[in-house]
């Protein structure tokens, strides 16, 4: 506890020396930029080593633990103002800190102070005054509120230094409050701090302030030297000589008493030359100044001064220097202020891009779900009216089945066909279904279009599968094919490979020879001879992974016949099922789809057409089927 008032203690004279550099409404002050800045430094190397040396010294009398070791190792970099490690080590403290069972509050706000004091010191005002709220929203969300006085008096500072006296003094007033009454040290120098600002403000003020700070300071000589300095700077800046003399005789008489480190000398200079020119040595005051001092903190002295004894001409012209000298300062501080505030704004403008494409990639989202949500509605509704269809199908075929006289055969051979061939595709598509419909699975958009292509594919082949049963059963029902549509072969051949989707590629090639001539028109059914030759297509595609397609149109005249004549280069037929494939569910390859219908079907309807398919002799390559039709 005495080494965490230490710290407090030292971090507040540093500040209130740091602060002070900013230019005060009067240009009268005795204390200037440079020499603040020097006392700046040297006060916080003192605490720091002490504090160091203190940490040390607990560590060898109490068990070593990682919080004392981040904090010696944070103010040991503190004090070499390595910034980037030191900020890396504050944050490695921090989150030690917040991780604890017991949040260590004092040693969590003490390292933050410091860190706003670091930023101070090495000129980032504006990030300073960013911490310092952040230590002040911090401390009010954890209700620590025997550490508000030190957010508040750290405000205080902050907004005295940018010259804002009414807020700052709000804050020196609140900070005053909020300290405990017995904590009379932090107390006094909460009030010297205060009356420093006050004293081109309001000296009236500025000395009640200053002797209240002298009653609270009782025996401690460290403070009363600090109070009784201060007061005779203030004395000064009235020009109230017999006050400065008697506290620069109450300071010599302290300073006799007691050893070099119980006593603040940093305004001991300031007074000694206030001394000296109160007791008409003003010239000899001016040559120390000017021998001694540097840049504005020299000009600040030498126009009080001036002040003092009334030399307005010198003074107007030590006030042009001083003033250069501030403008230059104050330009760094501006400086700075804008580089911070443009960082922010960067970071402000790079979140709210993300936020941008955050709300993008929600509402991309939202669709997609919305889209995901209608696709399975349709793909259940679909599933339900092709259950539906299947279900009318099947008793259609059933109905079929025992009409026909081999309507055991014909059961038998269609459940093993019909059952295999649309399990599959059923079982893709039920499973893509669940996927799909998985809560708490969001598939991208690549895997998504996957599912769904696959689902369309095996709807589609159950479709066909479906429609060569409904055309079987159609088949079945005819007796004769009315063959009242007048076409040319050329038209049809066209309607059949564009019904087919047949297209030539690097693999296998398509011709088309038609050896009939335009003028021969034909009395046929358009729609059988079309998707005759659309079945004979597909298979020779089905079957041909290399060589070509041919599909050749001849005219019997004699037989008064026309010749369509699918040629390819597949797999071939075997011997021994040559004629099989033309019976029901009968397959050359029973891997490849379809329910093996085709042929039948399409050697039912040209026969009905008065024509017929065939398997012609091609030796052991490729197939060749041909479809005949009468030609008139």
């Amino acid at each position: 506890m005495e080494m965490q008032k230490k710290s407090c203690f030292f971090f507040c004279i540093s500040l209130f020396f740091f602060v002070s550099l900013q230019p005060e409404p009067s240009t009268y002050s005795l204390l200037s930029r440079d020499m603040k800045r020097i006392i700046l430094c040297m006060t916080i190397l003192m605490s720091q080593l002490i504090l160091s040396t203190e940490a040390q010294a607990v560590n060898y009398k109490e068990k070593d633990t990682t919080a004392n070791r981040l904090s010696i190792e944070f103010r040991r970099l503190y004090i070499d103002g390595d910034e980037g490690k030191l900020y890396a080590k504050a944050q490695e403290l921090f989150d030690y800190i917040q991780k604890q069972p017991e949040f260590d509050h004092h040693l969590y706000y003490s390292t933050l102070i410091d860190v706003v004091s670091f930023d101070m010191n090495n000129g980032h005002y504006y990030r300073a005054m960013q911490k310092a709220r952040k230590l002040v929203a911090e401390m009010k969300d954890r209700q620590d509120t025997e550490e508000y006085y030190n957010a508040s008096y750290l405000m205080g500072i902050i907004y005295w230094y940018r010259n804002n006296i009414p807020i700052a003094s709000k804050y020196f007033d609140q900070a005053i409050k909020e300290v405990p009454k017995e904590n009379k040290i932090d107390l006094a120098t909460i009030y010297t701090d205060y009356a420093n600002m006050m004293t081109d403000e309001d000296p009236q003020k500025a000395m009640e302030l200053v002797n209240r700070a002298l009653e609270l300071s009782g025996s401690n000589s460290y403070r009363l030297t600090y109070a009784l300095t201060m007061k005779g700077v203030i004395a000064f800046a009235q020009k109230d000589g017999a006050t400065v003399l008697d506290c620069y005789r109450q300071y010599l008489d302290l300073k006799s008493k007691n050893k070099p480190d119980q006593i603040c000398d940093m305004y001991e200079q300031h007074l000694a030359l206030a001394a000296e020119t109160v007791n008409g040595y003003a010239d000899k005051a001016m040559i120390e100044s000017e021998n001694e001092l540097d840049n504005s903190d020299r000009y600040a002295i030498q126009l009080s001064i001036c002040d003092y004894i009334g030399d307005k001409a010198k003074a107007y012209e030590i006030l042009k220097k001083l003033t250069k000298e501030e403008e230059k300062q104050n330009n760094l501080i501006m400086e700075d202020d804008i580089n911070e505030m443009n960082s922010d704004l960067q970071v402000v403008e790079a979140k709210r891009e993300m936020g941008r494409y955050w709300i993008i990639f929600l509402v991309v989202l939202v669709v997609l779900s919305m889209i995901i949500i209608v696709c399975l509605i349709v793909i259940a509704v679909s599933r339900r009216h092709s259950l539906q269809r299947m279900r009318q199908h099947n008793a259609e075929l059933t109905i079929a089945k025992i009409r026909a006289q081999e309507s055991d055969k014909m059961k038998s051979i269609f459940i093993r066909h019909v059952s295999h061939e649309i399990r599959t595709p059923l079982n893709i598509i039920t499973g893509f279904t669940q996927v799909l419909n998985t809560p708490g699975y969001e598939p991208s958009e690549e895997d998504r279009k996957d599912m769904m292509l696959r689902i369309s594919e095996n709807t589609e082949q159950i479709t066909l599968i479906v429609n060569e049963l409904l055309e079987m059963a159609d088949m079945e029902s005819m007796t004769v094919i009315d063959r009242n549509d007048e076409a040319t072969v050329s038209d049809l051949c066209q309607k059949a490979i564009a019904a087919s989707n047949i297209e030539p590629t690097p693999q296998v090639d398509f011709k088309l020879q038609n050896e009939v001539p335009d003028a021969c028109l034909i009395k046929t059914s358009t729609t059988s001879v079309v998707k005759i030759l659309k079945s004979l297509l597909q298979n020779a595609v089905k079957f041909t992974n290399q060589g070509h397609i041919t599909l050749k149109v001849t005219h019997d005249e004699p037989k008064g016949q026309i010749s369509f004549a699918v040629i390819d280069t597949g797999i071939g037929v075997p011997e021994e099922a040559r004629e099989r494939i033309f019976e029901r569910f009968e397959k050359v390859d029973s891997f490849k789809e379809g329910i093996g219908l085709g042929l039948c079907v399409s050697r039912a309807l040209a026969r009905r057409m008065g024509g017929d398919v065939i398997l012609a002799d091609t030796g052991s390559h490729g197939s060749t089927f041909v479809l005949t039709i009468p030609a008139a």
